[in-house]
Order: C-alpha cells, then sequence, then structure tokens
C-alpha cells in the first residue's frame, strides 16, 4: 500500500484533469487507510501483531508517510487558498482531517499489544514517526490527545521509556538521523540538550499543557481537556517507579475508543513495595524494569519545566467536586504524578515553588486515594510528620 503525496500530471494539464487526479489519489489514500483502521478495530484486535511485526509489509513506515504526507498537504492547501482563486483543487481540509484522525486511531490500535511496542521502537521508521506524531501536538490539532495517548500505550514498556520521553529531531549532517538516546545510558548532558530543543518531545507537551489549561476551566469535555489529561497519563508512565516484570492486560487496552484505562489498580498487601507503589501513583501494567537512576533523572529532567506548576494547578484550580475525581480523571492523573515527583529529593523543590504544600492541605483529610496521596505527598515534602506502621 502505497500513501503518495500529490500524483505527478503531464505538462500542460488542465485544472479540471489536476482536480479530478488528486480528488482520486485522494480517495485511493483515505480508503486504504479506512481499511487498515477496519484490520486493527476492536473486533479484529488478532490482526494487531501481524501487521506489525510481520516482514511482508512495512504498516508502521506506510502510516508514518501518509502522516507526513497529510500535514504535508494541509500546509499546500492554506498557501494555496491565499494565493490561488481557484482554492477548490486542494481544498480538500476535511479529507485531510479525516485521513489524519484515522492514521493517529490505527497507530493506537497497533501500539496496544506489548510484542508491538518493541517491535516500534527498534524499528528504521521510529525517530521519523515521533516526529511526525509530535508535529501533531505542536500544531495543536483535535488529534493531538490521540498522539498522547500514543506515547503513553508506547511507556508501558519500559524499554521504550527513554527513547520517547528524551526524544529530539536533530538530524545529524553525516548521518541522516535524529539522536536517539540508547535505553540504557545515562541521560547526563542530553537531558540539557533536550531541555534547550524546543522542538522536542517534552517540550512540545509542556506547551501543550500551557496552551490548552485555560480550557479546563469550564467543566465541559473538549479534545483540548483530553490533550492535556493523556499528556499527563504519558508523564505519570515516565516518572513512575515500578519493579514490575508482569503484563497486567486489563492494564494495557484499547484507549483510543473509549478513553479510559487501567481500572484493575494492583493495591494488594502494603508489604509488597511495587504494589504500594502501584496504588499510590494509579499506574501498573508496566513490562520490563528501568533502574532508579533513570526515573529520577527523568524526574529531575521534568521538574525543570512548568510541568509540576501545571499538575498543582490541575488539581487545586478543578472545577469538580473531589468526589467526581474518577480513575484516571485529570486529577487522579495529576495526583499520581505527583506523587513520582515527589519520591525524589531533586523534584520536590519544583513541587513546592508550585505551592503543593498548601495546594493539598485541603484534601489530605478525605477518606479514600486522593486523601492518602496528599498525605503522602505533604509527608514527602516535608509538610507532615513521617508515620510510621
Amino acid at each position: 500500500i502505497s500513501f503518495s503525496s500529490l500524483p505527478l500530471m503531464p505538462q500542460g494539464s488542465s485544472k479540471k484533469q489536476m482536480k479530478k487526479a488528486v480528488k482520486e489519489s485522494h480517495a485511493r489514500r483515505s480508503g486504504a487507510l479506512e481499511k487498515i483502521y477496519e484490520l486493527t478495530k476492536k473486533d479484529k484486535e488478532y490482526n494487531r501483531i501481524p501487521l506489525v511485526c510481520t516482514k511482508k509489509w512495512d504498516i508502521i513506515g506506510a502510516l508514518t508517510e501518509a502522516l507526513i504526507s497529510s500535514q504535508e498537504q494541509s500546509i499546500e492547501g492554506e498557501e494555496s487558498h491565499d494565493k490561488n482563486s481557484d482554492s477548490n483543487l486542494y481544498n480538500h481540509k476535511s479529507d485531510l482531517d479525516e485521513d489524519r484522525r484515522l492514521i493517529c486511531w490505527t497507530f493506537n490500535n497497533l501500539s496496544i499489544p506489548y510484542e508491538n511496542k518493541a517491535t516500534i521502537i527498534e524499528g528504521k521508521n521510529f525517530s521519523k514517526m515521533l516526529q511526525a506524531l509530535t508535529k501533531v501536538v505542536d500544531s495543536n490539532l483535535p488529534e493531538a490527545y490521540l498522539c498522547c495517548i500514543f506515547f503513553m500505550n508506547l511507556t508501558f514498556l519500559a524499554h521504550a521509556i527513554r527513547p520517547v520521553v528524551l526524544y529530539m529531531p536533530l538530524i545529524l549532517r553525516d548521518v541522516g538521523k535524529s539522536i536517539m538516546p540508547s535505553s540504557f545510558d545515562g541521560i547526563g548532558a542530553l537531558g540539557t540538550r533536550v531541555l534547550d530543543d524546543s522542538n522536542s518531545l517534552l517540550r512540545t507537551v509542556e506547551r501543550l499543557l500551557i496552551a490548552n489549561s485555560p480550557s479546563l476551566m469550564k467543566p465541559i469535555k473538549s479534545v483540548q481537556g483530553e490533550a492535556i489529561r493523556w499528556a499527563c497519563g504519558f508523564i505519570r508512565n515516565v516518572t513512575f517507579l515500578g519493579e514490575v516484570s508482569v503484563v497486567d492486560h486489563n492494564i494495557n487496552k484499547d484507549r483510543s475508543n473509549d478513553s479510559s484505562y487501567g481500572d484493575n489498580v494492583n493495591n494488594s498487601s502494603n508489604n509488597d513495595t511495587s504494589s504500594a507503589n502501584d496504588y499510590l501513583s494509579g499506574n501498573s501494567g508496566r513490562q520490563g524494569v528501568i533502574s532508579r537512576e533513570s526515573i529520577e533523572e527523568i524526574c529531575t529532567l521534568i521538574s525543570t519545566t512548568e510541568i509540576p506548576r501545571l499538575l498543582v494547578h490541575y488539581v487545586r484550580d478543578s472545577p469538580y467536586p473531589t468526589i467526581k475525581w474518577s480513575k484516571d480523571s485529570l486529577e487522579d492523573i495529576s495526583l499520581g504524578v505527583i506523587c513520582n515527583l515527589a519520591q525524589w529529593t531533586s523534584s520536590r523543590e519544583a513541587l513546592r515553588r508550585a505551592g503543593a504544600v498548601q495546594s493539598l492541605e485541603k484534601i489530605e483529610g478525605l477518606a479514600g486515594i486522593h486523601g492518602y496521596r496528599a498525605r503522602a505527598i505533604r509527608c514527602s515534602l516535608g509538610a507532615l510528620p513521617l508515620q510510621m506502621n
């Protein structure tokens, strides 16, 4: 399957011929995208692993090229609209929007199986794919929330956390590839480069949160609010200190259609440190192990951004009463991330500066998980005495 750009036309072709050729090309591409999406839906999830792990096709590469092509054609269409009175030739915005939605949905479906996560991050198109998805987020398009879910899906695999969170599209002159960090190298100076690069995935997610935060002041569900929620879900994944190597298949389920996940949080015996951490964070389902040092470095990196301030803001200024802070609501996820950051001396100061100590005081007396988290966070920040059971 090929998702090419606008077709090449013979010299001297009329506008009518060009318009027909463009329309036919878009129709073929849209039809192919629709068929691939249908093959990956919930009722055909058995297709997901073969589509990605086979060597017969390169579905990830094809989807990546299609996403890049749709973005380029959107730009061309806007420029043509400005310069050409006959804008109908390139005015296929609604078709391109639908193509982009199908691509992002399909990416999400394909990223759910753990076998696919590993294949995707080791694949030759990984860097280019991240660049295309990051561009969607940077443009704050309606599909940005699907991209954030995709980032979150991938980072349920421990081996994917560092390459995703440290991604930046810096092109090496001699190699022609984006710089991709190893899953095992120390972060060190690379973290500074991520912060200095405004196009890095981390900085792009930060801008998304800043730009869309005003939309949260009204208790109305929107794509902007969903983008924030799942961006925070991604941050929760990459800051979570988990030491569990088993797979919880109830966690790793299709999120692109129902916008929910993680109904079965592991909250068993308090003698199990990993389970206790899962319960506090609200996160589980990770496969594989990432070192404590890497998670601490990532938390330190995030603490130098505006993200801690925004997380505290989402909890403190929520338009919803605490009784409506359901599992995987923005407030629930934000508290989980704050719990993750509060574990490290290097990131606690950012929470103090953000006003976490004062903001969480009003909910620490609540029964249930939210009060429990607030007390744990304030204890880590030195506002409450350490309680020994």
